[in-house]
């Protein structure tokens, strides 16, 4: 596991440096797509850029504490904490029904001590635990990965329950993203190929019923098909979106003199931060950062590939889909390539709880990194001075733990 990845000594040693790399990224970003409506609405152009500041460096916390002071991941996977955990955030979810704060129509935050969280994200990482702990246990035990056996599909039933409350605030986009975690959880894992193809027809016919359902998702769906059909209306955002990314060329406009933040493209700094990006940063610089979530990605794959546990492998495997996934979905959507969905892109869009879950993710996985070195370790001693690394968890089951 310690063996060069490309310029670095180790993949954790990528990992980390690829994660400064994107918040130092994010934070030029942040500020230049957000100072306008910063100085129009509090009077302080630094108000997003503080508050980036300030979450960050508590997510970059959490994640050191996870990935090499916390207890193992596997900690976090037991029964108990795994209860706590989906229960915990499930509950979340049901205040946000109840008492949650609304904002454009979309009731998806509670306020606690002035901060706000949004508890969808929190939900994330909770089906990335559930499928690491149950699917990754049936990967052990050589279980045959079906959603037509009652014993394999609990995880998919509790990924759908936390989709259902998550559609009701309402949020399709992060919904249908919380659900299409699990469906890559589970193709991983080992589901049948003809599963695969009906829950991908079922969950398609699904959002389809969605979209007709309710109004506004059809108009989504029409102006992505054109947005200048109704250019100054619901079209508006896509077509300040895509004018943002063409006038930026090949190396983009000055820095902070993009057109898009001065009221021009709603959620500037959000949803749709990736076009002030590329306005100011042009074609190269969206390149250079499709390449750098690229190599993010290959470094989460040299861990899960190594990785000799099957829940390790399902963890670092479900936080890359998070993260690398969520970034190809974001650009797709400001692109045009996908209808909007309202999805961020880690790091570079500003959001505290997005940031904080996807910095306690990667910390997951360094500790999924730090437990692997640990066992290598061990597999180089003598079976003696093994011995004497390692307690006995129950001596009537004879088991050992490092």
């Amino acid at each position: 596991m310690k063996k060069r990845f490309l310029i670095w000594d180790n993949p954790k040693d990528a990992i980390i440096s690829l994660t400064l790399l994107l918040m130092l990224v994010g934070c030029i970003n942040v500020f230049s797509a957000s100072f306008v409506e910063a100085r129009d609405m509090f009077e302080d152009g630094y108000y997003y850029l503080k508050r980036y500041l300030i979450f960050g460096a508590a997510g970059l916390m959490l994640m050191l504490w996870l990935g090499f002071r916390a207890p193992s991941y596997k900690t976090w996977l037991n029964d108990f904490w795994l209860k706590a955990i989906y229960f915990g955030v499930g509950s979340l979810l049901l205040l946000v029904d109840l008492i949650g704060t609304t904002n454009k129509g979309a009731q998806r935050w509670l306020y606690v001590g002035g901060i706000s969280i949004q508890p969808s994200e929190l939900a994330k990482i909770a089906v990335i635990l559930l499928g690491a702990a149950l699917l990754g246990e049936m990967l052990r035990k050589r279980q045959s990965i079906s959603l037509l056996n009652k014993d394999t599909v609990w995880p998919f039933v509790g990924t759908v329950i936390y989709g259902i409350l998550v559609l009701k605030q309402p949020d399709m986009g992060t919904a249908a993203i919380i659900v299409a975690l699990m469906v890559g959880l589970y193709i991983l894992a080992g589901l049948r190929l003809r599963e695969v193809v009906g829950l991908l027809g079922i969950l398609g016919a699904v959002a389809v019923a969605g979209a007709i359902m309710a109004p506004y998702r059809l108009q989504r769906v029409k102006v992505w098909l054109d947005p200048w059909s109704d250019e100054a209306n619901t079209g508006y955002q896509m077509v300040q979106s895509l004018m943002s990314i063409g006038s930026g060329g090949l190396t983009g406009l000055p820095w902070g003199q993009g057109s898009g933040k001065f009221f021009y493209l709603p959620e500037a700094h959000t949803d749709f931060a990736f076009a002030i990006f590329c306005q100011e940063w042009g074609l190269l610089g969206a390149a250079i950062l499709i390449s750098v979530f690229l190599l993010l990605a290959a470094a989460f794959f040299r861990i899960a590939m190594n990785t000799k546990d099957e829940r390790g492998f399902i963890l670092v495997s479900g936080v890359s889909l998070l993260i690398v996934g969520q970034a190809v979905a974001n650009m797709a959507m400001v692109c045009g390539l996908l209808p909007v969905i309202g999805v961020p892109l880690s790091f570079i869009s500003y959001g505290g709880t997005s940031m904080l879950i996807t910095l306690a993710s990667i910390g997951l996985v360094l500790s999924v990194y730090r437990d692997e070195c640990k066992r290598e370790k061990l597999e180089r001693l003598s079976p003696d001075t093994r011995r004497t690394q390692m307690r006995v968890v129950s001596p009537a089951e004879g088991r050992w733990q490092r």
